[in-house]
């Protein structure tokens, strides 16, 4: 196989054989970027991959809730901790949060809710 020149740090690499179409050399700086960038196109491609899926269900939607909320009880250091080091985005995102909540209560039509930055609390 021909020499190939990575694409981030500009080495001339030789290609695995098993992988023809490499582009980035086996540096783990590179490597780790390389991971990154296709997470990020992925998720750019599916943005509702890690969405609420209605078609499960309401008996579904509620077993998440206990699950993330006896979750949160076990880990009040990590909500706290997060709450801390994002203090400015968490404040700004529960204010919208909260702001379309209560459109929602009185009744008047209301985009959807904003991404959580917290993700669901489960994990």
């Amino acid at each position: 196989m021909e020499a190939r020149t990575c694409v981030y740090c500009h080495t001339v690499f030789t290609p695995n054989k098993y992988s023809p179409r490499q582009k980035v050399c086996s540096s783990p700086a590179c490597q780790k970027r390389r991971q990154l960038e296709s997470m990020k196109l992925w998720r750019e491609k599916n943005p509702s991959y890690f969405k609420y899926d209605e078609s499960k269900g309401m008996a579904w939607l509620e077993t998440q809730r206990r699950r993330s909320k006896i979750w949160r009880e076990k880990n009040p250091d990590k909500v706290r901790s997060y709450r801390q080091t994002h203090h400015t985005e968490y404040r700004e995102y529960m204010r919208e949060y909260m702001r379309q909540y209560r459109q929602k209560k009185k009744g008047g039509a209301s985009p959807s809710f904003p991404e959580n930055p917290q993700g669901n609390g489960a994990h």
